[in-house]
This record gives structure tokens, C-alpha cells and sequence, in this order.
């Protein structure tokens, strides 16, 4: 007779910023959504008496004799995921010690589309409720932004909220809404081919502020007004409008030098496409490009023919979640 084990896959959305980053690291508000390509974690019960983790996107397998170990040996890189197991373990009552960890994403690492927070929601959820602990969605999200500043030190907190519920939401200084947006509503990503520079434009932007407080103050001020407008319009299905606001947000962050050419040439071709709007999403100098339009599939066409990678993507509305196995 078969023995069957115990196994629980869990997923996540991937994410992107439609208006207001870097500005939502000093409080003003960002529009965020969650987007269909997810990360996993599947936990399963073995026979040996070892934790096993399998880093599919890092082509990475350890093996640890228990949780302590676990937590003691794993590298250095991967300091979020010891984090996250830290924190879940001292949850756990009486913790299966036989088992494998999975860990999978269709994200591109490192470009600018949540694959960090994803991986991490999706983690927390697999344990959650392999172990049944009873977390609600607010307290997933809560330990995925304790993951996330292992990665990036001062996260916002919009990339976790968004992972976990999905949607678009409407976020600020760590509260959110979810907007009511069309069933619709598409949106196109384009990879500049380089990864996503968080740190450096983290840094480029910080020397800003030190050398001119007032005006990056009245540049974050601003953005945040887009941000808001851009709330309303969305509501009321203006995307006409929407894509206007992409437009004088990316140049409020090429203001803030956080874009560059290849990015700039992307928004070039896909506003002579036919596209309503087109910016960075994300901390920028690299990572990918969004923008909305009626014809998306013309305004991949063009920048394929360029030599860039495209996603057409729909919004995520269900976030982290428990997968039919």
C-alpha cells in the first residue's frame, strides 16, 4: 500500500508599481498590482530524517539535519529565507523534522517585479499552512516584510501587501484599499535586459536629498499628486488620462536620475505604438518597463522587433494562495 506524505504547495503574484516609487519610501502614497506570474513554495513530508532545500531558479540543494541547522549554515545570499524560517519555526509546536522545501518563480530576479516578496509570501503561506498555524493574510504579509528587509534594509512594504492580497491597491505608509478596477484592464512589462539597481538608485537618489532636500521634497510631493490623481482616474476607467500621469511620473524620476537610455528608448517605441502611457516600474536603472493601451499586442510587436522581451500580463486578483495539488 502506498504511503502517501503529507504535501502543501502555496503561491504567490509577482507585483509592479504603477505610480509613486521611491516617493512611497517618505510616505506618499503608490499605486501597486499584483500580476499572474507567481512564485511557489511546496513543502512534502520525506522519509529521511533531514530538512532538504531545493532553490529551483538558483539550480541550489542543501540538506540540514533540523531547523537549527537550517538556520545556523545556510548561505549568506539567502539570508531572507533563514529569516523567514527563523521567525515561522518559532511558531511551530511540534515541527515535522522530515521534510523538503521547494522554492520555484516565473519572476525574473532582480528586475523590479516583486520576485523577492513573492518568494517570501509564498514561503510563509506553504508553512502556514503545512503546519496549521492560522495565520491570516495581514500576518503573512507582516513576516514577508520582516523577510524583505534582509533584501532591501528599508522596504516600503508595498512589494509584501502587494504579493499577498493581490489586486491594485492604493498604498500608504503601510495601509492599503483595493481599487476597482475593470476585469480588462492589461497591462504590457518590458525587460530592459539589465537587473534592477535598488541599491544604486537608492543611493544616487539619497545624494540628491542630502545636496538638494527642498526640490526632491517638492519632486516626491509631486509624484504623490500624480499618484493621487491617478487614483481617481483609474476608478473612472480613464486610462487616457492614466497613461498622461505615467508620463510626467517618469519624467519626475529621470528628474531623480534614476532612469537611463535603454529605458527611455523602450518608452519611446511604445508611445509611437500607441501606447497610452509608459514608465519605469520599480526602483529603476534597469528591470522592466509598463505600459497600458488598447493594442498591446502592436505595441509588443514593436518592441520585439527592437530586441526586447515582453510580457503581457493580466492583474492578479486572488494574491497568496493554496494550490490544488
Amino acid at each position: 500500500m502506498k504511503n502517501f506524505n503529507k504535501c502543501i504547495s502555496a503561491s504567490a503574484p509577482g507585483k509592479c508599481i504603477l505610480f509613486g516609487e521611491h516617493a512611497v519610501v517618505y510616505g506618499h502614497p503608490a499605486i501597486a498590482l499584483g500580476i499572474n506570474l507567481r512564485s511557489r513554495c511546496r513543502i512534502e513530508e520525506i522519509s529521511d530524517d533531514k530538512i532538504e532545500l531545493n532553490l529551483k531558479n538558483f539550480n541550489k540543494y542543501f540538506k540540514f539535519k533540523n531547523f537549527t541547522q537550517f538556520i545556523n549554515d545556510i548561505p549568506a545570499e539567502f539570508s531572507h529565507i533563514k529569516n523567514g524560517v527563523q521567525m515561522i519555526s518559532k511558531l511551530i509546536e511540534n515541527p515535522i523534522k522530515k521534510i523538503r522545501i521547494t522554492l520555484s518563480s516565473s519572476i525574473i530576479p532582480a528586475s523590479g517585479l516583486g520576485s523577492s516578496a513573492s518568494i517570501a509570501v509564498a514561503m510563509i503561506s506553504a508553512f502556514n499552512e503545512f503546519y496549521q498555524l492560522n495565520l491570516n493574510k495581514s500576518k503573512i504579509s507582516e513576516f514577508a516584510f520582516e523577510m524583505e528587509k534582509f533584501i532591501h534594509l528599508t522596504p516600503s512594504g508595498i512589494d509584501n501587501t502587494t504579493c499577498t492580497f493581490g489586486n491594485i491597491i492604493y498604498f500608504k505608509k503601510k495601509r492599503f484599499e483595493l481599487l476597482n478596477i475593470p476585469e480588462d484592464f492589461h497591462i504590457i512589462l518590458t525587460y530592459t535586459g539589465i537587473e534592477h539597481q535598488t541599491s544604486q538608485a537608492i543611493t544616487k537618489i539619497k545624494k540628491i536629498i542630502t545636496k538638494y532636500p527642498e526640490i526632491t521634497d517638492q519632486i516626491f510631493s509631486s509624484i504623490g499628486k500624480i499618484t493621487d490623481k491617478a487614483r481617481i482616474e483609474l476608478t473612472k476607467n480613464n486610462f487616457i488620462n492614466v497613461g498622461l500621469l505615467m508620463k510626467i511620473n517618469q519624467g519626475l524620476l529621470s528628474a531623480l536620475g534614476v532612469s537611463n537610455s535603454i529605458i527611455s528608448q523602450i518608452n519611446d517605441i511604445a508611445l509611437n505604438a500607441g501606447a497610452f502611457g509608459s514608465k519605469l516600474t520599480g526602483a529603476g536603472l534597469g528591470g522592466h518597463v509598463i505600459s497600458i493601451g488598447t493594442d498591446l499586442k502592436k505595441i509588443a510587436k514593436e518592441l520585439n522587433k527592437n530586441g526586447f522581451k515582453t510580457f503581457i500580463v493580466k492583474i492578479d486578483r486572488i494574491g497568496a494562495k493554496i494550490d490544488e495539488q
